[in-house]
């Protein structure tokens, strides 16, 4: 079987992570990105295929950069990986108008998050209380600011 993704939780080696997540309001089914593209991956579509390699690559190089904390390289890491997607047909105009905003308010870095389509997107901004404002003044409804934290732990002896 053909491994697609896997996740590696790289939190605890950056101190601060400078991303603000922006969400649109924008309600849309997954699907409706996701099964053209699959479709289009099953058949061998040279291009979805490049496209996915390509962002494969990205992703790889932007986990160097997040843990160099090489802001302007992962932000351009960032918008290549962007521009793959919206051309495969996987970005919706809420994300592209968001994204261009958080853009001209200084991000190094915006793509769209989650399935596509339209819900959320991801900036970088070395100020995010800035990208904050500047995503609230154009109409975000929920724009969340992640922190890292040690999680639950348990301490002590004994049973849970």
């Amino acid at each position: 079987e053909e491994l697609y993704a896997t996740i590696e939780p790289l939190a605890r080696f950056v101190p601060k992570l400078p991303f603000v997540l922006a969400h649109t309001s924008v309600e849309h089914s997954s699907d409706a990105v996701h099964k053209p593209l699959r479709e289009r991956w099953l058949e061998g579509d040279p291009v979805v295929r490049r496209g996915y390699e390509e962002i494969t690559r990205l992703a790889q190089e932007g986990k160097k950069a997040l843990l160099a904390q090489d802001w302007p390289r992962l932000g351009w890491l960032m918008n290549e990986n962007h521009a793959i997607q919206r051309d495969l047909g996987g970005s919706g105009e809420a994300n592209e108008r968001m994204i261009r905003i958080a853009l001209e308010h200084g991000a190094l870095g915006a793509k769209l998050a989650g399935a596509g389509g339209g819900g959320t997107i991801i900036a970088l901004h070395l100020q995010p209380e800035e990208m904050i404002a500047a995503l609230r003044a154009a109409g975000c409804s929920a724009i969340f600011y992640p922190c890292i934290t040690d999680g639950v732990r348990l301490e002590g002896e004994g049973d849970i």
